[in-house]
């Protein structure tokens, strides 16, 4: 299975996570990720 993990904000423990299931995971992760930064203004879209 091929899985397209998004990460708005890929940093301290959303990163770890993100990574980390990537990692173990038995499946095809692919990791689409933005900055840790302006997560206020992303949020309100």
């Amino acid at each position: 299975m091929y899985i397209w993990l998004v990460s708005p904000y890929h940093t301290g423990s959303h990163q770890a996570w993100a990574e980390g299931y990537a990692h173990h995971s038995r499946h095809d992760v692919t990791l689409l990720t933005m900055a840790g930064r302006f997560w206020k203004w992303r949020m309100q879209g």
